[in-house]
Parts: structure tokens; sequence; C-alpha cells
């Protein structure tokens, strides 16, 4: 018999949001080549990471790359999409980095938590997001790149799918971030049939799901201790793409499902909404979950439960 392969993960950085201070804090940042160094012992594949938030310039990312290329495959991405250029896409075609992940421009906070209500001409923002995508067509297609675009607490299947169909499948897809779904009204069921087609690339997150029949808390937790334990992953884990172990935010999030106004941006038919609002019911805990940040633990505690959370997740997907 044939052995199975094993599931190649990736090491996202997003999961040390508060040692790389993306909180920006008044802390100082752990160094980022002794962060990679401590997971030598780990068998990850790549490194998904933002260019722009980490890097002063282009010159100093090419040096991180020269020192762990041999070792890692690399993913980038762009926090804010506005970043991007030829200049960077002219560097990435010549380290043959080809899938670029980006997500919408976080306006203020209110977007986390799929609350779309809260945004100022939400709508005008979603086409204008569009319109720099399509900046890139032709040199995407010609350089073969792809745009991975994430459900980042604000898009879920439905909004993606007419990005991709819209736009074109052959330089738009989905980064598809599974603990995010819920923040947008779907499961990940839902998310995954209706989308899994345009995936390539998985972002593995967990949540603890707190409910309180009026607002929706989502904590994090490393992979497996939230509401994904009540679930089989098999059909996610095994679909062809790149996989990333990300960590949530050290800040929970917020989504405000009682508003009426909170659907009006979803293109859901009631029985839908019907079958989110048993998930959650079936998948919630008896308690919101505060992380170490909330928490006010000390700083450099924070830092090393990352660390030992991260771990976690990876062993917990290993021993699926």
């Amino acid at each position: 018999m044939k052995k199975k392969e094993k599931m190649k993960l990736n090491l996202n950085l997003y999961s040390y949001g508060y040692s790389l201070n993306f909180l920006n804090l008044k802390i100082k940042k752990t160094n980022l080549i002794e962060l990679i160094n401590k997971h030598k012992l780990l068998e990850l594949n790549g490194i998904e990471l933002p260019i722009d938030t980490l890097f002063k310039s282009l010159s100093e990312f090419k040096k991180f790359y020269k020192l762990f290329a041999s070792r890692y495959k690399f993913y980038v991405c762009f926090d804010n999409i506005e970043n991007l250029n030829t200049y960077y896409l002219d560097c990435f075609n010549e380290l043959n980095i080809k899938n670029i992940r980006v997500r919408m421009p976080q306006l203020n906070p209110t977007i986390y938590g799929g609350n779309k209500f809260l945004i100022r001409k939400y709508n005008s923002k979603f086409e204008e997001f569009k319109t720099i995508l399509m900046k890139y067509k032709k040199y995407f297609i010609q350089n073969n790149f792809f745009f991975c675009i994430e459900n980042h607490q604000d898009l879920n299947s439905y909004d993606l799918n007419k990005i991709v169909n819209e736009l074109g499948s052959d330089f738009v897809a989905i980064n598809w971030d599974i603990g995010n779904s819920v923040a947008c009204g779907e499961t990940p069921d839902d998310f995954y049939n209706n989308s899994s087609k345009y995936i390539k690339n998985i972002h593995l997150k967990d949540y603890n799901i707190f409910f309180n029949d009026r607002i929706i808390i989502l904590n994090r937790v490393p992979f497996g201790k939230g509401f994904l334990k009540n679930i089989n992953l098999s059909k996610f884990l095994n679909h062809k793409s790149s996989k990333s172990i990300e960590l949530g935010a050290q800040i929970s999030r917020k989504c405000y499902i009682s508003n009426k106004n909170y659907w009006k941006y979803y293109d859901f038919k009631n029985i839908n909404k019907v079958k989110f609002f048993n998930f959650i019911k079936n998948n919630k805990s008896e308690n919101n979950q505060l992380s170490d940040f909330e928490k006010k633990y000390p700083t450099k505690l924070i830092k090393n439960n990352e660390f030992i959370d991260f771990v976690s997740s990876y062993n917990y997907i290993r021993d699926l």
C-alpha cells in the first residue's frame, strides 16, 4: 500500500501578531530571524508573511529571503494592497513567488467581524478594490501570477465568487480562512461547498465562539481547541492548495448579527440564516475566553504562549 504523503504546512507569521507587534503597541518586537529559527524542529514547508508590514524596503526583504529560501517556500501578502506595485512584482517574478495574498483595505476596526454596515460607503469601497485588482490583470496573466483574496472577516464566499467570476479566474483566486467564515454568516462547510474550485490557499484557524443571543465573539485559541474540534476537517485538509497555520488575533472579534443591518450586506436566503444560527448554537462555548493580551498578561508570557499555541496547533493537525 502506498504511504500517504504528509501534508505540507506553512508558518503564517500573523500567528505572532503580538510578538511582531502588528498591534502597534509600545513593545519591542521579537527578532524575526530568531522567531523563524524557533520552528526548526517542526516540519514546515513555507513561510507566509506580510511584506509591507515586516520590512521597511524590498532590499531588506531580499536579505531575509536569502537566509531562508533554501529551507522554505515563500508566500507573501500585503496588509495594504495600495502598497503593491510593479517594482515589487518584478522582484517576486525573479524569485518565483507567484501567489500574492491580498484583502480588502481595512478602513477602520469596525470591518472586523463581518460588520459591513458600520463602514461608510462600503459598496463603493468594494468597487474600488476590484478596480485596483484589474489594474494588474495583464501583468498577472503574462507572468502567471495570482491574486489570492482572503475572506478577512469581511468577504464571504458569495462576495469572493462574484469577484472571481467578474474579473477572471485566470488571475484571481481565493485565500480561505476557515475560522473567518463564521464572521460573515457562513459555516465552513457552506463556504467550502460554494467556493472550493477557486481556493488556492487555506488558513488553518480556529475560534472559540461565544454567543449571548445578541452578538458573536470570536476568541483566539490554538487549532483544535475551538469550534473546529466538532467538525470533520478531512475534505478541507485534503484540498489541493497551500495551507498555513494562522492563529487568530489577540483582540477578540465581535459580530453584531442581531442588528438587522448586518444581514443587508449578505446575499442569504432565510434558510441559510437559520442553518447558520443553528450551527452557532450547536458549537458555541459557555465562556468568553479572553486572549492573553486581553487578560493583560506580561509581555514575555504572551510572546512565549504564542509559540506554544502554534506548536499545539501544529501537533493537533499532524495527529489528524
